[in-house]
């Protein structure tokens, strides 16, 4: 028989058999639908922890403003800390090798008046290279200078979503007002893509929503003048000339930051590539788990299909005495039997990867998960399908062909 025609009989033999050949394809269905939909869930927590990375900078190195406890408060007073000052931003630009470039940044809480109508986005003081350190594209306008910086200009810049709340008060031109004081809206940014970070090292402002004021400018808000923080920042962001030096530069900084601060942990070292190294690591666990689990629930699949055609070739058996004695070969059995398993497989695997694309789906829509189906966790799982469906319907297959003809056709 051709190839041809053994899928035929496969086909014929399996429709007759109805019940049992959908129970023996469960196994083999519930295992690829485990495959697709635990791949589709690892892969989408890959790239969402992969994109909120990326946003903090790949050779960039953060230095964030620590939320300290009592303990730690009476500990920077006795160590005459101050948290993280314009003290720290000269340092590090003294002293850190490969650097390109730095940035600061201030959290202002103040209110916002705009258009007769008050409005909360993020206020935030920065410098002037915060826009090439962040990638940031101007709409409208421009962004914020050092001549800014210098002369303390009640000058402004909107974030994309910010510019949108105000309408047609949200132009280059126009002015909002901080805590009374007037500012000079001067530039309007582009809309910029942002995934909320999901642990505190991996959060990042959405400046979409944000409006931008010149560092230094705050100090001279109504509600800032008494501050006894005033002259804190909450963040400094060092952006490298070259990540592979990022390693290099790393104790430098922490050498920096421990002589000003006196050994004073009141500031979190962020390092992205260290953060994409560790997500990398953890990801490559998460999917070698989710595979063996996978894996098992195949295997139970596979046995079940063996018990099945362990069945088939005893109700058979006159039949293999038959073929055997009309001319059929070893063979010829062997790839009878082994092509009704891959056919049973497929059926069950084929089916479970629809099943894994929608259950994967459905997680997302229903739980608020990412999850991605990619092209390469559907091939392996029906891989892996055939594989397993392979080695299940080899010993049976052998076991028939293995058959004493003269004894199978007394069978009844």
């Amino acid at each position: 028989m051709s190839l041809k025609e053994n899928v035929q009989q496969g086909i014929r033999s399996l429709g007759t058999r109805r019940l049992r050949t959908l129970l023996s394809t469960l196994g083999v269905l519930f295992g690829v639908v485990a495959v697709v939909a635990m791949l589709s869930i690892g892969e989408g927590a890959k790239r969402e922890t992969l994109a909120q990375i990326e946003q903090l900078g790949m050779n960039s190195i953060i230095i964030r403003q620590n939320e300290l406890s009592e303990e730690q408060i009476l500990k920077t007073r006795e160590q005459r800390s101050r948290g993280l000052t314009q003290e720290d931003f000269a340092a590090l630009e003294q002293g850190v090798p490969y650097l390109d470039q730095q940035a600061a940044l201030k959290l202002v809480e103040a209110s916002i008046q705009a258009s007769f109508a008050a409005i909360s986005p993020e206020i935030l003081a920065v410098t002037n290279h915060f826009k090439e350190i962040k990638g940031l594209e101007v709409a409208e306008g421009r962004f914020l200078c050092s001549l800014d910086m210098r002369q303390k200009q009640q000058v402004c810049v909107l974030g994309s979503e910010t510019a949108k709340t105000l309408g047609k008060y949200g132009h280059a031109g126009q002015s909002i007002r901080i805590d009374g004081v007037e500012f000079k809206i001067v530039g309007v940014l582009k809309s910029k893509q942002w995934k909320a970070g999901k642990t505190n090292a991996l959060t990042s402002r959405n400046l979409n929503k944000s409006v931008f004021i010149p560092l230094g400018v705050e100090k001279t808000l109504p509600a800032r003048k008494l501050d006894a923080k005033q002259d804190t920042l909450s963040e400094i962001i060092i952006q490298l000339n070259d990540s592979n030096k990022m390693m290099l530069a790393v104790p430098v900084i922490k050498r920096i930051m421990e002589n000003v601060h006196g050994h004073v942990e009141d500031y979190q070292l962020i390092i992205p590539q260290e953060l994409l190294n560790q997500a990398t690591r953890t990801q490559y666990t998460f999917n070698l788990v989710l595979g063996s689990i996978a894996a098992i629930s195949l295997l139970v699949g596979g046995i079940g299909i063996m018990n099945i055609m362990l069945a088939t070739v005893s109700e058979r058996t006159r039949e293999i005495g038959i073929r055997r004695a009309v001319g059929a070969n070893k063979r010829h059995i062997i790839t009878q039997f082994l092509i009704e398993t891959l056919l049973l497989t497929l059926i069950g695997a084929l089916s479970g990867v629809l099943i894994g694309v929608f259950f994967s789906f459905l997680i997302s829509f229903t739980a608020g998960w990412n999850t991605v189906v990619t092209a390469w966790s559907v091939l392996l799982s029906l891989g892996m399908a055939i594989a397993v469906g392979a080695c299940s319907g080899l010993y049976p297959a052998i076991k028939a062909a293995n058959m004493n003809p003269i004894t199978a056709l007394r069978h009844d």
